[in-house]
């Protein structure tokens, strides 16, 4: 399935102007529409003082925030004008996560952004995190800062013959099947795989797969044992020049992940690139 409905997570934070462009140029290329939501979170008072804050408050409160979103949202909407795109956004009250899952059902895409813990104004903390696992469709998580290109023309593929790598293989054709370069850097099934899994040539099967859609890709591995996971994608995104890191995400047990790190969390906040995730 192409990508024919994005879907821009939007806030005020300086790294949304990246998201923008990405989510642009994406929406041109691809032929897409492009749908843009910007969530004013319900004010939350803590228990231990909500006899000291009165109702007005907080109805002054919410409404000043929806005020501010609202001339935001139309900055944003005079930048889709000034680079001829059509983007149909809203601002919405509510938590952020339940809203974005909804919508995100009847999305091919949905762009978030890179947490900025300097960033008063980012909220995009913990969204992807949440979205992969209860959202509709893939994630594809763009940097906050630096001179972010438009995914999709040199890719970078990670394997490790996983279930969630499978995913993101297949959530990513679209961008595979257009690109330029692709290159899969692939290692051994982890622990957790099959025993028939065992011994199998993955990384040759994985070629003929993507041969067979008309997709032509380098193979590549993790020849350097002292380099941890992230290290090496990021070395290898950083000497292909790509655009795109594509991965299946949380491979291992997800209290695992969050205990010991794990390559997810650590790409979503070091990528280089626009990272493509899939669980």
């Amino acid at each position: 399935m192409d990508f024919k409905n994005l879907l821009i997570h939007l806030d005020h934070s300086s790294g949304c102007q990246n998201r923008l462009k990405t989510a642009f140029k994406l929406a041109q290329n691809l032929d897409a529409q492009l749908t843009g939501l910007f969530v004013v979170p319900d004010y939350i008072v803590p228990s231990y003082v909500e006899a000291q804050i009165s109702v007005d408050l907080i109805t002054d409160v919410t409404e000043k925030a929806i005020e501010r979103a609202k001339k935001t949202l139309a900055e944003y909407q005079q930048l889709a004008v000034e680079t001829g795109v059509s983007m149909e956004s809203h601002v919405l009250e509510g938590q952020v996560i339940p809203i974005l899952r909804e919508h995100s059902k009847y999305a091919d895409l949905l762009l978030l952004g890179q947490d900025q813990p300097d960033d008063p104004d980012n909220s995009s903390y913990g969204l992807a995190d949440a979205l992969l696992f209860e959202g509709g469709c893939a994630c594809l998580v763009v940097p906050h800062s630096g001179n972010v290109e438009t995914p999709g023309k040199r890719v970078l593929l990670t394997w490790n013959a996983s279930r969630e790598s499978a995913r993101a293989l297949r959530e990513a054709s679209p961008f595979l099947t257009a690109a330029d370069t692709v290159v899969v850097l692939s290692s051994e099934p982890n622990d957790g795989s099959s025993d028939m899994a065992r011994g199998h040539p993955h990384a040759l099967e994985l070629s003929r797969f993507l041969e067979s859609h008309g997709i032509e890709s380098i193979s590549s591995g993790i020849s350097d044992t002292d380099l941890s996971t992230t290290d090496a994608i990021i070395g290898q995104a950083a000497d292909m020049n790509a655009d795109l890191i594509v991965m299946g995400a949380y491979g291992h047990a997800r209290l695992r992940e969050i205990i010991l790190g794990g390559v997810t969390r650590d790409l979503l906040k070091q990528a280089p690139v626009s990272l493509l995730l899939a669980h």
